[in-house]
């Protein structure tokens, strides 16, 4: 699983650092995105739906949210 540490990143540079670094993962792998920004989530799951992309997970804990992507 690919790993992105975006705390400190507010939208829109959530997405565009999250697509960036998803061109670089092979179809049928994790990404792991970790943000503190929640309008991310909300952004980051939008995106995936529309360009096919699977969350598995959302997560939060102490104002930090963990978003698990399986790129297809």
């Amino acid at each position: 699983m690919e790993y992105l540490n975006l705390q400190g990143r507010v939208c829109p540079f959530v997405l565009f650092y999250t697509k960036k670094k998803l061109e670089t993962v092979p179809s049928g792998e994790k990404l792991e995105v970790i943000i503190d920004d929640p309008t991310g989530k909300e952004t980051i799951s939008g995106w995936c739906r529309t360009h096919h992309h699977e969350v598995l997970e959302i997560s939060e804990s102490q104002g930090r949210i963990k978003v698990i992507i399986k790129k297809h």
